[in-house]
């Protein structure tokens, strides 16, 4: 496979014949992509007065909004275009043991974590944003508003450079199709997310998302059905190296010099996995967060998550129908990451082409409005009312939000101009940016002794850490990246935990009480009822139980559709018969609990 040829910066418009591309676009295309379009600014016109009451409206829908449409919107939120074109070029390369390199973030792990606990954690302190939780964590006092303060920013950092990523992703694959440039195709691609999402909040997102998710559902199930019916399983064979349609990793393989840090790929592979465990028990904020806390309640933070998971599954045969497909166009694919775009061109007839690439444009806009819509929330019920505008209205705070989704777009295009690379730009947040914040956010769950000012001076630390690496040692290997800005973030949060005084009683006893957590709380729970400290350990142990079987649950249902598609029998058994194995262990170790769960606090 040495042959491929990998430029440096992903996604150039070089190797496909543009003009040829936007040819084989017919007017019935291009009349799909519009009538797309217009519905998603319908929409925000239409939900602007349920919207527009007040802050918890506009960015938590009143939490009225039923659980089946928060999975998903969560589902196509986690969908983004630049991604699943990444995505399926490791598939093209490797096979399936792309999806292992993928466990890194695009298998979406954490969301087992979310469905079994973290996420009904969530729900159960009735903030609107992470930020604000800092405060029911660790107090009104100084304490908690600097941990609040420093996470707001430390997620308006984050957002900021993942829009500058969406923007150069969106950009390079839109205008392979259009007859206009990236940056232009970008900038209509964001104005109309920006002008529905602003309009309409969580409300106008998650509805629009709903239509999302059925044009990307259409997609996926078109592709792999084309793809299982095109080729049988000696023809796949045929066209793939050997142990391509296998998923048992090796210690060692060889890739391009682009992807080079992957060859060590047991080890990659590893790193990937316990990253992931530390990310899933943190509990990842945004729009992730924010579909828990619009919840209405536990049970609906179990049921969103578990059709999050189940829906997220349509993606994986998507991709790998799209690699074997590519593949057995040989020579037409000029390289792996045009794949997506080169399959569509040749592969799906007029009509439906214009479908699968509005599908795909809904991939970039799902995750694009969410981010929109929860970083502005951080900016107006964190920053603005809490330090600018205390005493604002409701109609003010909904119209600071309007401004703020339009600042935070502003400034991540900002980014996407001046960084036209987006793996510069997503190696950075994942793997430095993340690193200054994974452990703070770990251990604010699972430790009764950490305070505000170890998460503040934390993540303070981190984020200055992870712009020196990037200024100073933008060189430096992933790894290395991601373990130097962790280990500083660590030492500086727990010196400085040590060094100031314990969050007061009386907060820690009633995070306690409300939230249930897991952990090192026995300081906080000897003095409470012994029967509620009973019920939260049965509660704990029975959580714990039912994460061993939502892992390999969600992994097993990701994996099973994909050697459906490949025609590989054996794998598919294997891994169907995990799926059913471990669903009937989640059957009795979580969904029968979930039904009967009633808050402790009220015993």
């Amino acid at each position: 496979m040495g042959a491929f040829k990998f430029p440096h910066d992903h996604c150039k418009n070089d190797g496909i014949d543009r003009k040829e591309t936007i040819k084989k676009m017919n007017l019935i295309d291009y009349l799909i992509i519009v009538i797309y379009l217009f519905s998603l600014v319908f929409c925000g016109f239409y939900f602007r007065k349920r919207a527009g009451k007040n802050i918890n409206d506009y960015f938590l829908g009143g939490r009225k909004i039923p659980w089946w449409i928060l999975g998903a919107s969560g589902m196509a939120s986690n969908l983004d275009m630049t991604g699943t074109m990444l995505i399926t070029s490791f598939f093209y390369i490797i096979g399936v043991k792309g999806f292992l390199i993928e466990i890194r973030g695009g298998v979406v792990l954490v969301m087992a974590f979310m469905m079994v606990f973290v996420g009904k954690w969530h729900s159960r302190s009735g903030v609107m944003t992470v930020a604000e939780w800092m405060e029911f964590r660790f107090g009104s006092g100084t304490q908690g508003e600097a941990a609040r303060l420093l996470s707001a920013i430390s997620i308006l950092i984050g957002t900021i450079g993942v829009i500058g990523y969406f923007f150069v992703g969106a950009g390079k694959f839109l205008s392979t199709f259009l007859p206009f440039s990236p940056t232009v195709c970008a900038l209509v691609m964001i104005s109309v997310a920006l002008f529905y999402t602003t309009l309409s909040g969580l409300l106008g997102v998650v509805y629009t998302d709903l239509l999302q998710a059925v044009l990307i559902g259409f997609a996926a199930l078109f592709i792999s059905i084309r793809a299982f019916t095109s080729l049988n399983y000696d023809t796949i064979q045929a066209i793939t190296p050997k142990g391509w349609s296998d998923i048992v990793p090796s210690w060692r393989i060889t890739l391009p010099a682009y992807y080079k840090m992957y060859n060590l790929f047991g080890i990659s592979v590893i790193f990937f996995f316990l990253k992931t465990i530390i990310e899933g028990l943190g509990a990842p904020g945004g729009y992730m967060a924010q579909r828990y806390f619009a919840a209405k309640n536990d049970r609906d933070s179990g049921l969103l998550s578990a059709l999050w998971i189940f829906l997220l599954s349509f993606r994986w045969p998507f991709i790998i129908g799209i690699a074997i497909l590519g593949l057995n166009l040989g020579a037409k694919v000029p390289e792996p990451e045009k794949v997506l775009p080169t399959v569509l061109i040749h592969t799906v007839p007029i009509g439906l082409r214009g479908l699968i690439f509005a599908a795909l444009i809904a991939a970039a806009m799902s995750t694009f409005d969410s981010t929109i819509n929860a970083a502005a929330s951080y900016l107006v019920n964190d920053i603005y009312s809490k330090y600018i505008r205390k005493d604002a209205t409701g109609k003010q705070l909904v119209r600071a939000g309007y401004f703020s989704s339009v600042l935070i777009v502003v400034l991540g295009v900002s980014i996407g101009v001046v960084t036209p690379s987006i793996n510069s730009i997503w190696g950075w947040i994942t793997m430095s940016l993340v690193a200054g914040m994974i452990m703070p956010n770990f251990l604010r769950w699972y430790w009764w002794r950490f305070n505000g000012y170890g998460f503040a001076y934390g993540t303070g630390i981190g984020i200055i850490a992870a712009v020196v690496q990037k200024l100073a040692f933008s060189d430096l290997h992933e790894w290395l990246a991601f373990v130097a800005v962790g280990s500083v973030s660590l030492i500086g949060m727990i010196v400085t935990t040590f060094l100031t005084d314990p969050t007061e009683k009386k907060v820690l006893v009633n995070f306690y009480i409300k939230t249930r957590p897991i952990g090192f709380w026995g300081k906080v729970s000897k003095n409470l009822n012994p029967n509620i400290v009973r019920l939260v350990k049965r509660e704990n142990k029975r959580d714990i139980i039912a994460l061993l079987f939502a892992i390999p649950w969600q992994i097993s249902i990701f994996l099973t559709p994909v050697f459906f598609v490949i025609h590989n029998w054996i794998n598919f058994w294997v891994f169907m018969s995990i799926a059913i194995m471990t669903s009937t262990g989640l059957y009795f170790s979580w969904f029968k609990f979930l039904i009967k769960e009633n808050p402790i606090n009220k015993n």
